[in-house]
């Protein structure tokens, strides 16, 4: 048999994956792509049944090993429950027939059942862990948003920002020292707490960033955005019985703002995407560059032209108010067409990878995205209110979401 053919069973919470064929380069992405899927619908406890598989490739052992891994970080087991006597000689040589095949152990939850409510609206269900309701963050505003209408930046609208571990935010600046060195680079960027990206508006449509270690702090010459401290009040998991389920932003924001009582609070959300609406610069917005003109805008704005990045897993840093104040009006623009909520925010596009259900780690998962994953963009989100055409809101498939509500925007 050439072709590697997998059937299905269930027991309980585990998954077993009969497997019969060849296990090779040709059938490894199909293996892969089998339990990618199981793992984006919420099963973290698969199992293969190999007795069926008569042949098993380097391509086929780094499927296993890749699986393996991935499931373990994520506090489930991917293991080879049985096996072929072609695959335990190939296992066996290899050092890893063992390693494959140990009876997953059973991970202690760090978060009680007791100690989570849930709240049901628009399909989802809203797990809500309480961390410290009390205390309020703090946001400031810096620069002149304005100004990027007319490409009006100059200079002296330069200043330096410097990560740090519990700082979180998003406006228009670049990796480099001064004005001088970033001026033609000048995009969106995401403040990941001691990690900065960004999207050079210089054309290249290719992400950077810089991850802070060490003695290493990252930093960004900016021209505005904003910025919080990360005083999380809440911890919110949506999710939806069916996978196909999406949720809008909106819809988001106005479940958080039941759920927290708060009229203003910032987010930062680590979610799989159902399609996001957004747009980034092209061109740096300074000299009076025309870029918002016609026919300019073009090439000097990249729109999405149809929800963007299903299935990839973003994290999202914004804002998020009720009101309408001055400086409100300037850093926030409306969620969604009749919508009196306002929000502020950008989104970071990674590959997909799967995430914890408990006990998940905002810094240590931001790290880890770093570290084991692709970065391939970044988005001021919009909304698209153009009838018949119109795109509408970015959505979203199931993912967590960090509070940290606000107690005044001025």
């Amino acid at each position: 048999m050439n072709n590697l053919e997998i059937i299905l069973e269930k027991m309980g919470d585990e998954i077993i994956l009969k497997c019969t064929g060849r296990l090779d380069a040709n059938r490894a992405g199909h293996l892969n792509d089998y339990v990618d899927r199981l793992v984006r619908e919420g099963h973290y406890q698969i199992s293969l049944d190999m007795t069926g598989v008569d042949y098993l490739s380097s391509a086929g052992i780094r499927s296993l090993i890749t699986q393996n891994k991935n499931l373990s970080a994520v506090n489930g087991y991917f293991q080879v429950k049985a096996m072929s006597e072609n695959v335990r000689q190939v296992l066996t040589m290899v050092g890893l027939a063992e390693i494959l095949s140990q009876h997953p152990k059973k991970v202690k939850k760090t978060v009680t059942q007791d100690s989570i409510s849930h709240f049901e609206a628009n399909g989802y269900t809203f797990g809500i862990t309480a961390l410290s309701p009390k205390k309020q963050a703090e946001v400031t505003f810096y620069g002149s948003p304005e100004l990027v209408m007319d490409s009006g930046f100059s200079k002296k609208n330069a200043f330096q920002i410097n990560a740090g571990d519990h700082n979180f935010g998003i406006g228009l600046g670049a990796l480099g020292n001064n004005f001088d060195d970033c001026k033609n680079r000048f995009g969106e960027f995401i403040q990941l707490g001691k990690s900065i990206a960004y999207l050079p508006g210089d054309g290249s449509k290719k992400p950077d960033y810089i991850v802070g270690s060490g003695q290493l702090v990252a930093s960004l010459t900016a021209l505005y955005g904003l910025q919080f401290s990360g005083n999380f009040s809440h911890l919110v998991r949506f999710e939806s019985d069916n996978h196909h389920n999406t949720i809008t932003v909106s819809d988001l924001a106005e479940n958080l703002s039941k759920i927290t009582g708060s009229k203003h609070f910032a987010i930062v959300m680590i979610a799989e995407s159902g399609g996001l609406i957004g747009a980034s610069l092209n061109a740096s917005p300074i000299d009076g560059k025309p870029i918002f003109t016609f026919p300019e805008i073009k090439e000097t704005i990249n729109f999405t032209t149809e929800p963007a990045h299903n299935k990839g897993l973003t994290v999202t840093v914004g804002l998020i108010s009720s009101e309408s104040s001055e400086v409100i009006k300037r850093f926030l623009r409306p969620i969604g067409p009749d919508n009196a909520i306002r929000s502020h925010l950008h989104s970071a596009v990674f590959s997909y990878i799967a995430l914890k259900k408990t006990g998940i780690n905002l810094e240590e998962t931001i790290e880890y995205l770093f570290e084991t994953t692709e970065l391939k963009d970044i988005l001021h989100l919009t909304n698209d209110t153009r009838e018949i055409s119109g795109l509408g809101e970015s959505r979203f498939v199931q993912g967590f979401c960090w509070v940290a509500c606000i107690d005044e925007m001025v």
